[in-house]
């Protein structure tokens, strides 16, 4: 039952009812629907909150980390109006990620989920297609008009870019989500254990593949590159994901329009320079605890447009480095459990991981250009590599090979972490000292960005 409401959760997440159908607007049908899955589901969330689970998952720990860095953005300034706020906002998105990764507790649920989120983000494009092509009329899922010159300076026009429901009724926001769906695609197409069936993915595919163009969303583009790159790396491995890589080429040339713009000496790109720049002025005066959540908007009145950017300011180093650290332990050990070297010995346990280290591969390029911290769709994508790597630890894995028979030299890889091992990552000095470097290039970049 509790993963059944976790289930209609996410369906209204995705397909918003009241939009919709405007007779359903006074219902709070979301909020419902997660308070009685929490009441049911409590004790998994509790449990997810001891000291021995966080230390097993130092992504869970990134992201109830979070809820503190939060609240002490603001009681650094002693502001308690908005640290009670912004700590309850963030805590409901807590709350579902906690949700997603106590219920969806083995890998026939994580299929299961991966399943039919790919049917919902299915829905979620085809009313938006539906309403571009003024099949139906829904005012909810207006597409977007944007001004733009022609080129080389040319007369303005303007051009109609797609949207859908709720939290994606923004261009920018349903690519990145469109991105998923591709990739989640192309899992299911892949997976011939399902015979025949499996070609029904094709309309989702290209649905989706199409919707996707006309977002006209940049961003989007670049995500969808990443998760592609990040499929064939995992699948093929280094070298030959570079050459088969070279095919993209062509595509990306052909491109026309605002997609195939993404120069940073003008336009929006020269913008988002501009309110790093800012940004980074914010992060100067309190580089520890930052200067408040939802605070970069009142003090510049635009968000950073990078997720990544836009914590360091309001969260300071302490909350831009954990939400750095859940896409760097995402990632990187996604990439270890689901590649051609990994020690699990089950191939379709392996596959899962291989895409979905791409899904958020192409998120966090994506999150590089739009501002999503806070929003629930970022820690869906990131939960799912937290169940990833908590039903790693029991899978049958094969014998590590080891370097040496020598004590010495086994304790040398195991320090310089050069052995994948099935069992995931463990919160330790050695994890918080990667993730900190990390987040220092993070921002070393983006500082040589607004330097450009």
């Amino acid at each position: 039952m509790g993963f059944f409401l976790f289930l209609l959760v996410n369906a209204t997440l995705f397909v918003r009812p009241a939009e919709v159908i405007p007779e359903l607007l006074e219902l709070p049908i979301y909020n419902v629907l997660i308070l009685g899955c929490f009441a049911y589901s409590y004790p998994v969330v509790l449990r997810q909150l001891s000291g021995k689970s966080l230390v097993e998952t130092p992504i869970t720990a990134c992201v109830v980390g979070l809820l503190g860095a939060v609240v002490l953005s603001h009681l650094s300034h002693l502001h308690l109006f908005g640290a009670r706020t912004s700590g309850f906002l963030f805590a409901k998105i807590v709350m579902y990620y906690l949700l997603l990764v106590g219920l969806v507790d083995s890998t026939d649920r994580l299929r299961r989920f991966l399943y039919w989120l790919g049917w919902m983000i299915f829905v979620l494009t085809a009313l938006a297609l539906l309403q571009y092509h003024e099949m139906i009329n829904v005012p909810a899922l207006q597409s977007y008009a944007e001004e733009q010159y022609g080129e080389d300076g040319g007369e303005l026009t303007e051009i109609v870019r797609l949207c859908s429901t709720g939290i994606y009724n923004n261009p920018n926001s349903l690519s990145r989500i469109l991105v998923t769906g591709l990739i989640l695609s192309l899992y299911w197409l892949s997976d011939r254990r399902s015979g025949l069936l499996r070609w029904i993915w094709t309309a989702p595919l290209v649905l989706e593949g199409y919707a996707l163009t006309l977002t006209q969303s940049r961003g989007g583009f670049m995500g969808l590159m990443a998760s592609l790159l990040c499929l064939l790396y995992a699948r093929f491995g280094a070298k030959k994901a570079f050459f088969l890589s070279i095919l993209a080429v062509p595509v990306a040339l052909a491109l026309k329009g605002r997609q195939a713009d993404i120069s940073l000496s003008g336009g929006t790109g020269h913008q988002r320079l501009e309110i790093w720049a800012e940004g980074w002025r914010l992060f100067r005066g309190s580089p520890i605890f930052g200067i408040g959540m939802d605070q970069f908007v009142e003090e510049i009145h635009y968000v950073a447009h990078n997720s990544f950017f836009h914590c360091f300011a309001e969260l300071g180093f302490v909350g831009g480095s954990l939400y750095v650290g859940m896409f760097y332990l995402a990632i990187r050990w996604l990439l270890k459990l689901g590649s051609a070297g990994s020690p699990i010995r089950d191939p379709e346990f392996r596959r899962v991981g291989r895409y979905l280290a791409a899904i958020i591969a192409g998120e966090a390029v994506g999150q590089l250009s739009i501002t999503r911290s806070y929003e629930v769709p970022t820690y869906l994508l990131i939960g799912l590599a937290a169940v990833y790597l908590r039903l790693a630890a029991f899978q049958p894995s094969a014998s590590i090979p080891r370097l040496s028979y020598s004590r010495m030299i086994r304790l040398m890889t195991i320090f310089l972490d050069l052995q994948p091992s099935a069992s995931g990552p463990r919160l330790s000095f050695k994890l918080v000292a990667q993730v900190s470097s990390v987040s220092l290039a993070l921002l070393f970049f983006l500082y040589l960005l607004m330097k450009l």
